[in-house]
């Protein structure tokens, strides 16, 4: 990976574990980061306030306060700057509820560093590149509306988040895997959108065998797809990465 993916880039290291701390904040520096270090929210915010940071990356239990504390109060504040990576090693909160609550992503403790560097870069990226990613042979995700979006998103069928999307998919025995990659086309009555996306969560509704929830983060987007998102984006302030989406 080149070293200097993350040069000039300004990133918080918060997590009250010196060690692990230290290793974060020693891979980004080496990368070109400019990397400022926190042992609990109190002092992470101080230096949020005094710094122009890019990224934050926190873990979840520390004394004084939680990540998902520095979480809420940073996205009541701005919901899309900076973006916050949240870490745990504890059943701390779900990927869905994290997502809802507008983490960009959420990582388990012990992790790979590769993978850490890897969203870091990701989310430090302008969101046009964020969405470049071509992915090769992945199978097929269809959704279908005889709605427009937005009467899908206010029928709570299908809802749009920062960075992917949830809706109510009838599968008829197709298998999608949390963590497995698909090649997506979702029809509306005004709109067609098709990239590739990524399943974070998944949930079987009660009693509809047939009808499954997923919460799908994007990972590639055909320029015409993020014109039409970017227009959504543009008319509300949406907090969630991946909406929750309630059962219909």
């Amino acid at each position: 990976m080149d070293e200097n993916l993350l040069l000039h880039k300004c990133i918080l290291i918060v997590d009250d574990e010196n060690d692990l701390r230290d290793i974060v904040a020693s891979e980004f520096d080496f990368m070109g980061a400019k990397v400022f270090q926190a042992e609990n929210i109190s002092v992470a915010q101080k230096l949020f306030q005094e710094n122009d940071i890019d990224l934050i990356v926190s873990d979840i239990r520390m004394p004084g306060g939680t990540g998902i504390d520095l979480l809420d109060n940073l996205k009541k504040k701005n919901v899309s700057q900076p973006p916050v990576i949240l870490i745990t090693g504890f059943a701390d909160i779900s990927v869905e509820d994290a997502f809802d609550k507008g983490a960009e992503a959420l990582m388990s403790k012990p992790f790979k560093l590769d993978d850490l560097i890897e969203q870091a870069v990701r989310f430090t990226s302008p969101k046009a590149d964020r969405f470049l990613e071509k992915k090769e042979n992945l199978e097929q995700l269809n959704y279908v509306s005889d709605k427009t979006i937005a009467e899908a998103i206010l029928a709570n069928e299908f809802l749009v988040g920062r960075g992917g999307v949830s809706g109510f998919f009838e599968l008829k025995g197709k298998r999608v895997d949390v963590g497995q990659s698909y090649h997506f086309t979702f029809t509306f009555s005004d709109a067609v959108l098709d990239g590739s996306v990524i399943c974070r969560w998944k949930k079987v509704i009660d009693g509809n065998d047939n009808m499954t929830a997923l919460g799908l983060e994007f990972q590639g987007l055909d320029d015409s797809s993020l014109k039409t998102l970017e227009k959504i984006w543009d008319k509300v302030s949406v907090r969630a990465f991946i909406p929750a989406l309630h059962q219909k």
